[in-house]
C-alpha cells in the first residue's frame, strides 16, 4: 500500500525501540524437496506433511544375530530358535535376523565332489550357534492417533496389499535386474516408471528401466508429469504419453498414471484433467490413475478442500503423496492406514531400499492396481539337491586353500550354505563347521588355514551341508584335499617318466605313456599335447591321456588329426594335481611316416549343347579309408568367383561321378578346372589330382525394337521378336535404366508375351525419377532350366514435355466426413517445387475454397487430408483440382477430379445448460458447449434474474474458453434474494449470427450465512511501534499492511503475531515494503508473507468470490483507494472479517473509530486502482490455513 500520508524522514533526534515481547508459535521443522524436472513430489507445507496429527516417533526395533560357533562333531542337535523379525529403521522394512537351525541324527557319507543326492554315513557330534543379545533397544512404532477424517480409514478389515511399490525416473539412473530382485526380496511388488513430461521431454532411461523390471517379475506401471493449463494442452500430452508407452510395447492395460503437482495447473484443474482422460480413453487406456499431494483433493485429512474433485475422478484411483513421519517404514505405513479411501499412499520420498544407490518413493497399495499382477520372484537355491565342491589356491607353503561351493540347490531353496572341514589325524578333534560367504555369481566360498586346524597336515576331509528356508539341515556331499605346510611349490612338483610306443607306419599313429608317476598333490589328469612340426603349432591338439590299471596314463595320437602331415612331430606330458593347477613333465620327438591315398580323374561327357561335362575319380586307393569324394570346379574367367564344391556319387563299378554345368557358374564359357579331393574314415581331406575342361554352349538369340516413344507422356515399348531359344522360353526380362547417375533407378520389367509371338512392355520415365535424355534398354531369356542368358541392348532418346500427376481419393468416410487425395507419377520438366490441391464443395460457389500444400510421402506420392468440418461441414460433390509450383515459381494446372462426401456424425448445434446447482449457497453454473463442427463462438452473455420486473437483473459476459465454458452465477449479484431465477443465454457468432436459449428457472435459496468476526485489533500508530523506521518510512505512516497481516495471523494461528514481526520478516526477506521511493507494501508482500507463516492466499477478482470467502469464514486483506479510510491520492489497507446479509466486518489498522460493519458493494467500489494493489490482479486477497 502507498503510505496513508506524506513521506518523511527522522532528523537527528534519537527514536526510542520499542521492544514488544511476542509469543513464538510452535513450529515443525520439516524437509520440503523441490519440484524439478524429474522429481515426483512437490513442496508441503508443515500442516500438510503432518495432516493436523503429531508426528509418529519410529525407534529402531532389535535385531537377534547369531554368531558362527564352532561344535566338536559334525552332526548337530536339533534345536531351532525362533527368529524376531520387525522394522528396523527407514532404509529397510524388514529387519534382518540370523537364527541356527540344527537337526538331529542326521548322517552323511563322502561321495562325489558334485553330487545330486544325500548318502549316509555315521560322523557323529554336535553343531550349534546361540544367539547373542539384542544390540539395539526394542521398541515399537507409535499407535497414530485416531484419524477423523475422510481419507484415513484406521479400520482393521480394511485390505491393505501385501507388496508394495515404488515410483522411479531418470535420477535413479540405470537399475539392473538383480536390483530390482534386491527390492523384491523387500517386499516391493511393483514400481511406476517414469516416461514423459509435458510435450517435449522422454526419460532417456526409461527402456532400461522397464525391462529390467519385466525380467525381474515386478508389475510395472508408468506416469506422465504434467504440464497442462488448458484442454488442447491436456489432450497434447496424453498424446504425447501414449506414443512412449507405444514405443515400449506397453499393453494398454497397464497402469497409466496422470502426475499433476505444477501449481499452475490449478486453474480450471478438473476440466483440464478430464480432457486428459478422454483423450487417454479414446485411444483405448482406461486403466488410469492420478497422483498428487494430499493437499490438492477435496476429500483429505488436512481439515480443508483442495480443487481436484474425487468425486468426478473416482478416490479410489488417486495415489496420494503425504508424509507424516520421516522414520515411518513400509509395515508401519500399512498400519496407519493413510488416505486408505484412495487406491495408493506414498508415504516417503527417500527410502534407502538400495544403499549406496538413489533413494526412492515408497507407496502402499490399497487396491492391488500396482502390485496385483507382480509375479513371485524366483529362487535361485530352489530346485532338485545339487552342489559341486571346488578346492582352489592349495597353498602348501602357508597351509591353506579355499572351498568354492556352485550349483547351490535345494527343493526348499537353501538358507545358508555349511561346511565342516577336519584333518584326517586323530578323528574329528579338528572339526570346524564353516558358514560359506555368498558371492556374487551365486557361488559360495571358504578359507581354510590349517592354523585352525591343530596345524594338521595330509588329507583333510570337506563336506557339504544345507540349512533349506524350512529350517531343514540336509547332507549334500564332499571332497578331500591334501593339505602342506612349509613346502615349496618345487617339493611338491610331480615327476614321470614318459615314452613313444606303437609308432605305425601304416596308420600314421603313436601311443604317448606316461609312468613311474610321483605326485605329493595327487592327480587329477594327464595332458599330452601334440603337434607335427611343419608349419609351426597350427595343428596343434591337446590329448586327455586315458589312466591304465597298472597305473600308467596312455593316449594315441594320429596323423589323421593333424592334416594328415608326415614328418617330425612333437608331443609334451603335463600333469594337473588335484587343486588344478598343471605342471610340466617331459617331452618328445617322434617321426612320423604313412602312406597317402590316391586317384584318377578323367573328364567325360562334354555337352556343348547343354554347357556340361562330367568329372570321373577311378582307381581309388584310401589307406585310412574313404568317406567321400569331392570335386571343386570353377571357371578360370574371374578367377574362383564361380566356385563350387560338388560331392560325387559312388558308382556301382567302385568310381566316383558328378555332372557340372555352365549354369552353375555363371553361364561362364571357356576353359573351366576342376579338382578331385578324397575324405577318409578320420574326416582328413586329401588333395589327389587335377583338370582343365573347355567348354562351349549355344545362346539364345533376338531382335530388340523401340516403338511408342511419346514425349508427352515419357513412355516408350521395348518389343522382342525374331527369338531363338534352344533350350526354350521361360520369360524375357527388359532391364532399364536412365544413363543419368548410372544405375540409381535401374528397373527389371517382365515383358507380356503377344500373339505373334513377340514379347512387349512399356517403359515410363516415371519410374525412372523422370529422368530425361539417354536410356539403355537390354533383352535378357530365362530358359526352361530358370537359366537367364544375355541377348542384346539398346539406347533410348526420352522426352518429357507435359507435366503429370495422378489424382486418387481414398478413405472416403461417409460417417466423420472425411478422406484423403493421393498425388502420384508427379512430374514436369522443370522441377516441382510445391504440390497445390485447391478443394471446394459445389454447394454455394466456392465460398468454402481451400488451397492444400500436399505433403510428400517416403514413395514419392503427395497426400492431402480433407475434412467436412474445414469446409463448412458441407456435404454432396466436391471438386478436388492439381497445380503445381515449379522451380522456376511459376504455377501450372495438371488435372482434376471429383468425389462425393457424406458426414452422419456431424455435430452441429451449441448445447447450453445448467449444472452445479447448490441452492443454499444461491448458485449455480451455466455451461455453453461450442458445437465440434458448428459455427465457432465469438462472445457469451448471460441475463438473470428473479424479480418479475427484473429489478435485480445482471448480465455476465465472457468470451469462450476453449469449447466448453462455464459462468458461475451467485445470487450476490441478484441482491441475495430467494426466489425462481430465469437464466436467458445468448451466443455470438464469429460470422456474426446469435442464438438465443432460455433455460428456464431455476429455484435459489440462500441462507443468510452470518460469520461473526474475530476480535484481535493490532493499531499501526501504536506508541509500542509507531515510531519504528523501515526504509524510508516508519509504522505509523507506511505499516498499514503489517499490521494488518498481524491481525490475521493472529485470529487464524491462535498465537500473537505483533505487527513489528510481519515488518521484519517483509522488510528483511523481501523486497516488498519500503524499499523504493514510496513507501507501503506491494501485493507479493501479502502472498510472500503468508506463506511465511504457512499460510495460503488466493486473488479474489469479483464481489462474489469476496463475498464466498468471507461466508467460508476466511479473512480477506482489502487495499481501498480514496473513501472514509483514507484521502486520496493515497491507498490504505484493512481486514474484512465476517459477513451478514451483504455486510462484512472492517478493521482499519490506523483508525480505530472506522471499524464497524460495512456494504460489501461499498468496500469494492472504493478498491485501489494502484498497480503496487493490483500487480496480481486485484486488490483483494483472502488468507487462510
Amino acid at each position: 500500500m502507498r503510505t496513508k500520508d506524506f513521506i518523511y524522514y527522522a532528523s537527528a533526534a534519537v527514536l526510542l525501540a520499542i521492544t514488544t515481547q511476542v509469543a513464538q508459535a510452535d513450529e515443525v521443522a520439516t524437509q520440503t524437496p523441490s519440484v524439478t524436472e524429474e522429481n515426483q513430489y512437490q513442496p508441503a507445507t508443515a500442516a500438510e506433511i503432518f495432516g493436523g496429527e503429531a508426528a509418529l516417533p519410529v525407534t529402531p526395533s532389535s535385531t537377534v544375530s547369531a554368531p558362527a560357533s564352532v561344535a566338536t562333531s559334525e552332526v548337530p542337535k536339533a534345536n531351532t530358535p525362533a527368529v524376531s523379525t520387525s522394522p528396523a529403521s527407514q532404509s529397510s522394512e524388514a529387519a534382518t535376523a540370523t537364527a541356527s537351525t540344527s537337526v538331529a541324527n542326521s548322517t552323511v557319507a563322502v561321495a562325489s565332489t558334485s553330487v545330486t543326492s544325500s548318502v549316509v554315513s555315521s560322523e557323529s557330534g554336535t553343531a550349534s550357534t546361540s544367539a547373542t543379545s539384542s544390540e539395539m533397544s526394542n521398541s515399537t512404532v507409535a499407535t497414530p492417533a485416531k484419524l477423523t477424517n475422510s481419507t484415513d480409514v484406521p479400520s482393521p478389515t480394511l485390505k491393505v496389499q501385501p507388496k508394495t511399490f515404488i515410483d522411479v525416473s531418470s535420477h535413479n539412473g540405470e537399475i539392473s535386474v538383480d536390483d530390482y530382485r534386491a527390492l523384491a526380496r523387500q517386499g516391493v511388488g511393483g514400481v511406476v516408471v517414469k516416461l514423459t513430461e509435458d510435450t517435449w521431454y522422454n526419460n532417456p532411461k526409461a527402456a532400461s528401466q522397464v525391462r529390467n523390471a519385466q525380467i525381474a517379475g515386478l508389475q510395472v506401471s508408468t506416469y506422465h508429469f504434467s504440464r497442462y493449463t488448458t484442454e488442447e494442452e491436456a489432450r497434447a500430452e496424453a498424446r504425447f504419453y501414449i506414443q512412449a508407452a507405444q514405443n515400449l510395447n506397453l499393453p494398454k492395460s497397464t497402469v497409466m498414471v496422470n502426475d499433476f503437482e505444477d501449481s499452475k495447473m490449478l486453474p480450471n484443474i478438473n476440466r483440464n484433467t478430464q480432457a486428459w482422460v478422454n483423450e487417454m480413453r479414446k485411444h483405448g487406456y482406461n486403466n488410469l490413475m492420478f497422483y498428487t499431494s494430499a493437499s490438492w483433493l477435496d476429500e483429505n485429512n488436512l481439515g480443508y478442500r483442495g480443487p481436484v474433485s474425487t468425486s468426478q475422478f473416482g478416490i479410489e484411483n488417486f495415489w496420494v503423496a503425504q508424509y507424516p513421519s520421516s522414520t515411518l517404514t513400509a509395515t508401519s505405513a500399512k498400519n496407519m492406514r493413510y488416505n486408505a479411501k484412495t487406491g495408493a499412499w506414498q508415504y516417503t520420498a527417500t527410502a534407502n531400499l538400495l544403499p549406496g544407490k538413489h533413494v526412492f518413493d515408497h507407496s502402499v497399495d490399497y487396491t492391488g492396481r500396482f502390485t496385483a499382477n507382480a509375479s513371485a520372484e524366483v529362487d535361485a537355491t530352489q530346485g532338485n539337491l545339487s552342489g559341486t565342491i571346488s578346492i582352489v589356491n592349495n597353498n602348501p607353503t602357508l597351509g591353506s586353500f579355499d572351498v568354492v561351493i556352485s550349483n547351490v540347490k535345494a527343493p526348499n531353496g537353501v538358507e545358508t550354505v555349511s561346511v565342516p572341514i577336519w584333518s584326517e589325524i586323530n578323528g574329528q578333534d579338528d572339526i570346524i563347521w564353516y558358514t560359506a560367504n555368498r558371492q556374487n555369481n551365486g557361488t559360495y566360498t571358504v578359507n581354510v588355514k590349517a592354523s585352525a586346524h591343530k596345524n594338521s597336515t595330509g588329507l583333510y576331509n570337506v563336506h557339504l551341508y544345507y540349512v533349506q528356508k524350512d529350517g531343514q539341515l540336509t547332507g549334500v556331499g564332499g571332497t578331500t584335499t591334501q593339505v602342506f605346510i612349509g613346502k615349496t611349490p618345487e617339493q611338491l612338483k610331480p615327476k614321470a617318466s614318459f615314452a613313444i610306443e606303437n609308432n605305425n607306419a601304416k596308420a600314421g599313429t603313436f601311443d604317448a605313456v606316461i609312468t613311474n608317476i610321483s605326485a605329493p598333490l595327487g592327480v587329477k589328469e594327464v595332458l599330452v599335447p601334440s603337434w607335427s612340426l611343419e608349419n609351426g603349432q597350427d595343428d596343434l591338439i591337446w590329448h586327455k591321456a586315458t589312466k591304465q590299471t597298472d597305473g600308467s596314463y596312455r593316449v594315441t595320437i594320429k596323423a589323421s588329426e593333424h592334416k594328415g602331415t608326415k614328418g617330425n612331430y612333437r608331443a609334451d606330458a603335463y600333469i594337473v594335481d588335484t587343486s588344478n593347477n598343471r605342471h610340466y613333465i617331459a617331452e618328445k620327438v617322434v617321426a612320423v611316416d604313412y602312406a597317402r591315398p590316391s586317384g584318377v580323374l578323367t573328364i567325360e561327357n562334354n555337352n556343348t549343347a547343354a554347357g556340361t561335362f562330367d568329372a570321373v575319380v577311378r582307381n581309388i586307393v584310401a589307406p585310412t579309408g574313404l568317406k567321400e569324394v569331392l570335386v571343386p570346379s570353377w571357371s578360370l574367367a574371374g578367377g574362383q568367383d564361380d566356385l563350387i564344391w560338388h560331392k560325387a556319387t559312388r558308382q556301382a563299378d567302385g568310381s566316383y561321378r558328378v555332372t557340372i554345368k555352365a549354369t552353375d557358374h555363371k553361364n561362364s564359357t571357356g576353359k573351366y578346372r576342376a579338382d578331385a579331393y578324397l575324405v577318409d574314415d578320420s574326416n582328413k581331406r586329401f588333395y589327389l589330382t587335377e583338370k582343365v575342361v573347355e567348354v562351349t554352349q549355344t545362346r539364345p538369340s533376338a531382335s530388340l525394337f523401340i516403338e511408342n516413344n511419346n514425349a508427352d507422356l515419357g513412355t516408350f515399348d521395348a518389343v522382342i521378336r525374331n527369338i531363338v531359344a534352344p533350350n526354350g522360353v521361360k520369360e524375357v526380362l527388359v532391364p532399364s535404366w536412365s544413363l543419368v547417375n548410372g544405375q540409381d533407378d535401374l528397373v527389371w520389367h517382365k515383358a507380356s508375351r503377344q500373339t505373334d509371338g513377340s514379347y512387349r512392355v512399356t517403359i515410363k520415365a516415371s519410374e525412372h525419377k523422370n529422368s530425361l535424355g539417354n536410356y539403355r534398354a537390354d533383352v535378357y531369356i530365362v530358359d526352361n532350366a530358370n537359366q537367364g542368358h544375355y541377348v542384346t541392348e539398346t539406347i533410348v532418346d526420352v522426352k518429357h514435355n507435359k507435366p503429370v500427376g495422378t489424382i486418387s481419393v481414398v478413405n472416403n468416410n461417409n460417417d466423420t466426413g472425411t478422406f484423403d487425395v493421393i498425388i502420384s507419377d508427379v512430374y514436369s520438366s522443370k522441377g516441382v517445387r510445391t504440390v497445390q490441391v485447391p478443394i471446394w464443395s459445389e454447394k454455394d460457389g466456392q465460398d468454402d475454397i481451400r488451397w492444400y500444400e500436399a505433403t510428400r510421402q517416403a514413395n514419392g506420392t503427395y497426400t492431402v487430408n480433407v475434412q467436412a468440418t474445414n469446409h463448412k461441414n458441407s456435404t454432396g460433390l466436391y471438386n478436388i483440382h492439381l497445380y503445381y509450383i515449379l522451380n522456376d515459381g511459376s504455377q501450372v494446372g495438371v488435372g482434376g477430379t471429383t468425389t462425393t462426401v457424406e458426414f452422419r456424425n456431424a455435430k452441429t448445434k451449441t448445447q447450453t445448460y445448467i449444472t452445479n446447482v447448490n441452492s443454499e449457497a444461491g448458485s449455480f453454473t451455466v455451461v455453453v458447449d461450442q458445437a465440434p463442427q458448428g459455427r465457432q463462438i465469438k462472445n457469451i452473455r448471460v441475463a438473470v434474474w428473479s424479480e418479475s420486473n427484473q429489478g435485480n437483473l445482471s448480465w455476465y459476459n465472457t468470451a469462450p474458453t476453449g469449447t466448453h465454458t462455464e459462468i458461475n452465477v451467485s445470487t450476490v449479484n441478484h441482491k441475495n434474494l430467494i426466489g425462481n431465477y430465469t437464466t436467458h443465454v445468448y451466443v455470438d457468432y464469429v460470422d456474426n449470427t446469435v442464438d438465443g436459449f432460455n433455460l428456464g428457472e431455476t429455484a435459489l435459496a440462500p441462507r443468510n450465512r452470518r460469520v461473526e468476526p474475530q476480535t484481535t485489533y493490532y493499531s499501526q500508530r501504536d506508541p509500542r511501534w509507531a515510531s519504528k523506521w523501515y526504509g524510508v518510512s516508519n509504522m505509523d505512516q507506511s505499516g498499514c499492511v503489517p499490521t494488518s497481516l498481524a491481525m490475521t495471523f493472529t485470529d487464524i494461528l491462535g498465537t500473537v503475531i505483533a505487527p513489528t514481526t510481519v515488518a521484519d520478516y517483509l522488510y528483511y526477506n523481501t523486497n516488498s515494503f519500503n524499499k523504493t521511493s514510496v513507501a507501503g507494501t506491494d501485493a507479493d508482500g501479502i502472498v510472500l508473507a503468508s506463506k511465511n507463516w504457512g499460510l495460503k492466499s488466493n486473488v479474489l477478482s469479483s464481489i462474489a468470490n469476496i463475498a464466498s470467502a468471507l461466508m467460508s469464514g476466511q479473512h480477506v486483506l482489502a487495499a481501498v483507494g480514496a473513501s472514509q479510510f483514507i484521502n486520496y491520492p493515497y491507498t490504505h489497507e484493512i481486514v474484512l472479517h465476517g459477513y451478514d446479509n451483504g455486510k462484512t466486518y472492517v478493521r482499519d489498522p490506523f483508525n480505530a473509530n472506522n471499524n464497524g460493519w460495512y456494504s460489501l458493494d461499498y468496500i469494492h467500489g472504493v478498491q485501489s486502482r494502484d498497480s503496487m494493489d493490483t500487480k496480481l490482479g486485484a486488490p483483494f486477497f483472502s488468507i487462510f490455513a
